[in-house]
């Protein structure tokens, strides 16, 4: 029973038991009255006088014990049903406040068992819902730690032994030396990579970033973006193929932001190919959704897939580090990417739209990037008018 009705029924009960207590005061007195007006009329007036007024006096009496009566029956009635008010009130309010306890002692797992239909339900309930996302955060925090220390300690690793043989004369010969500094060099690319990595994913998580959107041509966008990296991307093994690629369809993007997003897939399409030429299909649809038309650019490679359960943590950070320390991960098959495409569906939602990645029939992974379709007809300035 909720609260509101528990309220209603006791206010019920508070008005209705006086009223039934003067009632019956009242019918009590009655019947009193009644009895002596039908007394034998043979009586002497005087003696019937003296009946009448003892009784109307003894009924005063009577009145005033019962309306002490009432009063303390409901004082009684009224305690009782404030007890179980207050009783239904704290136990929520105990159970709430040791939740709260839980927390305070970093027992992010802890979640309130509350059960019954009441006020209390929606705000227990979101108490769990609250809970669940700090112990992700909590859960994410630490493997963004872990994930860091373990993607620095490989390129610090190279440095330091190649400054060691420079430094201990192993590097003899001017080639080799060079040799040793070309490895500090591209090391210390990684290094720079993977710490503006952290720093843009930071601002993202802290929403400190503002996206510079404007309205642009898909398809033409996406062919300029193809025609820039797949030069690149061909020396590394990776053949970018476009399909679909219509010049009818607009969305509002941040460009520089959008073909991190794009570079963040394609290095994970090149990191996990398992061919020595992997190929990316790219194409871009019109989809409609809940009623909302929107853009989907799927790029889908041909490497190694994922457990379907592992689809929806590939965006989680570092999921990559923490599956590879738990061998949870079978052969061949790739366990995420860092910060990569958390960084990207951070991206993608700061542009109003989603990601996802699916599981094609031909095997592989894509990544589905959704994003709002804009009216074409408005008045913009085209960044890519084709």
């Amino acid at each position: 029973m909720t609260l509101k009705r528990r309220l209603f029924i006791s206010n019920i009960i508070m008005i209705v038991l006086p009223l039934v207590l003067i009632w019956v005061v009242m019918i009590g007195l009655g019947i009193v009255m009644f009895g002596i007006q039908g007394m034998d009329f043979d009586m002497p007036p005087a003696e019937k006088q003296q009946i009448f007024e003892n009784w109307h006096k003894s009924g005063r009496i009577i009145s005033f014990i019962w309306m002490v009566l009432a009063i303390a029956i409901t004082a009684a009635v009224n305690q009782l049903l404030t007890q179980k008010i207050i009783k239904h009130v704290m136990k929520p309010l105990d159970t709430l406040i040791n939740g709260a306890r839980q927390f305070s002692e970093n027992k992010l797992g802890f979640r309130l068992d509350y059960r019954a239909d009441d006020e209390f339900r929606p705000v227990c309930d979101t108490f769990n819902s609250m809970a669940a996302r700090l112990e992700k955060n909590e859960n994410n925090r630490r493997e963004l730690i872990a994930g860091i220390s373990h993607d620095l300690r490989t390129p610090l690793t190279s440095i330091k032994m190649s400054i060691d043989g420079i430094k201990s004369g192993v590097a003899a010969t001017t080639e080799q030396r060079k040799k040793y500094v070309e490895i500090i060099e591209n090391k210390t690319g990684d290094l720079e990579h993977i710490i503006n990595q952290l720093f843009l994913f930071s601002k993202l998580d802290m929403d400190e970033f503002t996206a510079q959107t404007q309205m642009v041509n898909c398809g033409a966008m996406m062919e300029d973006c193809i025609e820039e990296l797949s030069e690149e991307y061909e020396r590394r093994g990776l053949t970018l193929v476009t399909q679909k690629l219509p010049r009818t369809l607009y969305i509002s993007i941040d460009p520089v932001l959008f073909r991190r997003v794009i570079i963040n897939i394609l290095e994970n399409a090149v990191k996990y190919k398992t061919a020595e030429q992997g190929h990316i299909i790219i194409d871009c649809i019109e989809a409609e959704s809940n009623g909302t038309k929107n853009v989907e650019i799927s790029l889908a490679d041909d490497g190694p897939g994922v457990a379907p359960e592992s689809l929806e943590k590939l965006f989680d950070v570092f999921y990559r580090a923490d599956q590879s320390r738990n061998n949870a991960a079978r052969p061949g098959e790739r366990t995420g990417s860092g910060l990569g495409l958390a960084i990207s569906a951070k991206i993608i939602a700061k542009m109003g739209g989603a990601i996802r990645a699916e599981l094609p029939a031909a095997g592989g992974l894509a990544i589905v990037i959704r994003l709002p379709l804009a009216e074409s007809n408005l008045r913009f300035t085209d960044a890519y008018h084709g």
